[in-house]
């Protein structure tokens, strides 16, 4: 079982919406959306400012909630039970665009001259204990809907909800704490971060914060490196993408240890530090870390720019002079965190270059950066310390 619930909203008539005539329509509406068989009505006073807030059911247990604001904006949320969650799914009758759209002109028609403005989502939102929530948000925290049909792995490591899903367009996706890391359509990601065009990575020494999907380590040794060392927190990302993600990593990551490589299981911050203090120097570092920290008790859901801050400083200071650093910056509208990520290099006196490219798993476009420690910079740095 589940529920499809469809929202609606109509600017009303400032003169009129306030009528005896209107209120008798306002109350009627819930026969418009059961066909006649709504029952159990109550009708609310809603705050201060004379808003209505109207209830109603029917037989099976739907519902529907219309507020009447004082403003003369009417807002109406139809929630269907629904016994065959076949019904849920995407394109399937009765909760079809054609339905919607008929549903809202017959509210539209029985309002009559009292609407302005009529608008709907013309896809209901499906929840239930056997739906699968596909629902996420956009950099600036926009909601969009994916196309995931199931949840091929699931489990809670010490950090974080890892969440494998397969999507009917992208493959499998890789979810931490429901935020889209990869997906198997997502090569350009990975490309792009690399600059590939412009980055050469025969015989050099790189290090990886993060990475745990094992696509930047899988790309990257197909270029013959001197050594890479991959530092993620979470084994248990690593376990999950070496079975379900091996259109990302392939075989690379059934081995935590080869030849030019080695996958380490350690704080990255503290992995950093290690390497300042043993003046370990490395040819390019790869920032593939989310945007918000693992440990959520601590920090809860927001950016933590003193550790990105941290890292990026870091970083810089361990690469050799003409290293460059790669990072996975945030969403093209995810303003506050990139402005402040670019503030930051510049207090460090450095210049960077960003690349946008959109990346399909992510339904966005992303902000990919590359910082070069010059020479003369490496000068300055050296002269501060």
């Amino acid at each position: 079982m589940g529920t499809a619930t469809v929202v609606m909203s109509f600017a009303l008539d400032q003169e009129i919406f306030n009528s005896k005539e209107a209120h008798e329509l306002y109350q009627s509406l819930p026969n418009v959306c059961f066909e006649g068989s709504s029952k159990h009505q109550t009708i609310s006073d809603c705050g201060e400012k004379g808003d209505k807030l109207i209830t109603a059911t029917s037989d099976d247990g739907s519902h529907v909630v219309i507020h009447l604001y004082h403003f003369a904006y009417l807002t109406m949320d139809i929630t269907f039970v629904v016994d065959n969650v076949d019904q849920l799914k995407p394109l399937s009758e009765p909760f079809s665009f054609e339905y919607i759209s008929a549903l809202e002109q017959k509210a539209a028609n029985h309002l009559e001259k009292l609407v302005k403005v009529s608008n709907s989502l013309k896809c209901p939102i499906r929840r239930g204990p056997s739906v699968l929530w596909a629902y996420g948000h956009t950099g600036d925290e926009r909601l969009f809907e994916a196309d995931y049909e199931d949840i091929v792995f699931e489990t809670d490591s010490k950090w974080q909800n890892i969440k494998i899903a397969k999507s009917r367009e992208f493959g499998n996706v890789l979810l931490l704490d429901d935020d889209i890391m990869l997906g198997d359509s997502d090569l350009v990601y990975t490309e792009t971060l690399l600059g590939l065009e412009r980055n050469a990575f025969k015989d050099k020494t790189i290090l990886i914060l993060g990475g745990g999907d094992g696509g930047i380590l899988h790309e990257l040794l197909k270029m013959s490196p001197a050594y890479v060392l991959m530092a993620e927190i979470d084994e248990e990302v690593i376990k999950a993408c070496s079975k379900h993600m091996k259109k990302v990593c392939g075989d690379t990551l059934q081995k935590w240890e080869g030849a030019n490589y080695k996958i380490k299981i350690c704080d990255c911050v503290l992995e950093l530090k290690e390497a300042l203090a043993s003046g370990t120097k490395y040819d390019y570092v790869i920032n593939d870390l989310t945007e918000l920290s693992v440990d959520k008790d601590k920090y809860g859901f927001e950016y933590q720019f003193e550790t990105s801050y941290t890292i990026l400083e870091f970083s810089m200071k361990i690469l050799r002079t003409g290293g460059k650093y790669l990072a996975r910056g945030n969403s093209l509208s995810a303003t506050d965190y990139r402005a402040q990520f670019e503030e930051d290099v510049k207090t460090l006196g450095y210049d960077f270059t960003r690349t946008d490219v959109h990346v399909p798993s992510f339904l966005e476009t992303y902000c990919l950066y590359e910082v070069v420690k010059q020479e003369a910079m490496d000068a300055k740095t050296e002269m501060k310390e």
